[in-house]
């Protein structure tokens, strides 16, 4: 077995590697011997020898000429793997320490830089930004679905972030409700945690409002040519359609009542 490649992945160096293995083989050595064994230039062997001893995997004599042996690899080995354990759990208490300062950084200038408008073109971009919607929010998802359904699928964003704790709800109508992409997948949403209603009548539009900020809403209109729907980020526009959501959920039908063959 070539043991180099898998040292390589214990973090060393490919020289660092090739310099270990040749020390296993043949303990002690001098510096110089080592770099003729391994083809490492004698000025650049010492940098990877220091290297070495600080990871604990060889030890040297003192002087100028000292020889250079091997650790054992039953103990060197495992004891880096937990010095690099060590490093990651104070790399992990940093980002922890940080986060929020950089989290509120990040909100602060995407909000800055975001449009309060944007325009969507095509299907396949609507769906891209539904998906990215749903995948940046933190709290809540309100969707407001009628038919015809443009996009389409298991929606593996929504089943994520129910899992990361957003509330999500939607609020379907019949046409939605017979088209297969979501007929085919409805119980898993709501088994997942999406609270869902259906309406009886005619929705009056359809939207989607994520964390009571940003609207997602197709449009469907011919003075509006070539756009398949519109991005607003406007609390004002968002506390809007939250209320007519709030008004269409509240004279919707739990889930259960809902039959195909209904009239």
């Amino acid at each position: 077995m070539d043991v180099e490649p898998v040292l390589e992945l214990l973090g060393l160096s490919k020289t660092e590697a090739k310099v270990y293995r040749c020390l296993l083989g043949e303990s002690p050595m001098p510096a110089a011997t080592i770099a003729d064994r391994t083809r490492t230039s004698r000025s650049s062997v010492y940098t990877v020898l220091r290297s070495l001893a600080d990871k604990g995997l060889i030890e040297a004599g003192a002087g100028y000429s000292s020889r250079y042996h091997a650790a054992p690899p039953h103990q060197a080995l495992p004891a880096l793997l937990e010095r690099e354990r060590a490093e990651l759990r104070a790399r992990e208490e940093h980002v922890d320490q940080v986060l929020p300062e950089l989290t509120a950084l990040f909100d602060t200038g995407a909000a800055e830089d975001q449009e309060i408008l944007e325009l969507l073109r095509t299907p396949k971009v609507v769906g891209e930004r539904f998906d990215r919607l749903q995948s940046e929010a933190r709290h809540t998802i309100d969707v407001v679905m009628r038919g015809p359904v443009q996009i389409g699928g298991r929606n593996e964003e929504e089943l994520a972030a129910m899992r990361r704790g957003v509330r999500t709800r939607a609020i379907y109508d019949r046409s939605a409700l017979t088209d297969p992409s979501v007929r085919a997948h409805l119980d898993e949403w709501t088994a997942e945690g999406e609270q869902a209603r259906w309406y009886t009548g005619d929705l009056p539009m359809k939207f989607a409002v994520f964390d009571s900020h940003t609207v997602l809403m197709p449009l469907v209109s011919p003075s509006v040519q070539g756009v398949a729907a519109i991005v607003v980020r406007h609390g004002e526009l968002a506390a809007g359609l939250e209320f007519l959501f709030a008004t269409l959920w509240a004279s919707a039908e739990p889930m259960d009542t809902y039959r195909p063959e209904d009239p």
